[in-house]
């Protein structure tokens, strides 16, 4: 129960406020740990429609991962040649609000070091809650350390947002149908707001996070034809940034 309520604690007080004016509706696609498929599948489909994603990477996850294959240092490194972002995972892929202040402090080092020495000019700048949860002490945190943090409450981030907490959309085959992606990104132009997937592994029979191919390059061509410019975070965040009226210093109730 008491953890339940540290987690409601950190998705409903908004710490990190701002109002947003973006000048066209945004889309991000984002992809989390991150799998060898979402490199050598999604990446792909993105670059075909001239788009660039998000891969937020756990740099130590390999140890008894039983899961479908990671991706490897190489292909991080490639992602990152070829226009993509690296976003911030934890090293060990812990639950944010398992750590405390000194571990989870060492913890983003050690993953901001291993990816640093993979490319020196490897900013992750932007992370991402693994589990999609926090607690209101963690967040505050992470808040000092990063532009966004990004959790996995459906939404559309527009007017005054929480960028300590950005809304996402899960992208995967047993989450989302097409109508389903159709109708969050006539919202997203509708409020010309950004609107963030999340995914996992994308293959022909993904893991239950995940989604097929096909689903992906549905999402990508629906926010074409409706308008919407896909970009990674960073960017979105940088555009933000040129549109933005700051909040004073004080916490909001969602």
């Amino acid at each position: 129960m008491r953890l339940r309520l540290r987690r409601a604690a950190a998705r409903l007080v908004r710490t990190r406020t701002q109002l947003v004016r973006f000048s066209e509706p945004l889309v991000s696609f984002t992809f989390d740990d991150v799998l060898e498929t979402a490199c050598t599948v999604g990446a792909p489909i993105l670059e075909e429609a001239g788009a660039r994603g998000t891969f937020y990477c756990a740099g130590h996850l390999h140890d008894g991962w039983t899961g479908p294959a990671l991706a490897s240092p190489d292909q991080v490194v490639a992602l990152h040649r070829r226009g993509h972002e690296i976003g911030c995972h934890t090293y060990t892929h812990r639950a944010v609000s398992d750590l405390s202040r000194e571990a989870l402090a060492a913890d983003l080092a050690r993953n901001r070091a291993h990816f640093s020495g993979l490319a020196p000019d490897m900013a992750l700048s932007n992370f991402a809650y693994p589990f999609n949860t926090t607690s209101l002490r963690a967040k505050r945190q992470l808040e000092r350390s990063f532009a966004t943090c990004r959790a996995g409450v459906p939404g559309v981030n527009a007017g005054r947002i929480d960028l300590g907490y950005l809304r996402a959309v899960e992208l995967a085959d047993g989450f989302a149908d097409r109508a389903a992606i159709r109708a969050w990104i006539a919202r997203a132009v509708r409020e010309r707001g950004w609107l963030i997937f999340f995914s996992h592994g994308i293959a022909q029979v993904p893991e239950p996070w995940g989604c097929h191919p096909d689903l992906l390059r549905f999402a990508v061509a629906e926010a074409g034809t409706q308008g919407a410019r896909i970009v990674p975070v960073a960017e979105a965040v940088r555009r933000a940034a040129g549109g933005t009226t700051a909040e004073p210093e004080r916490a909001f109730l969602s």
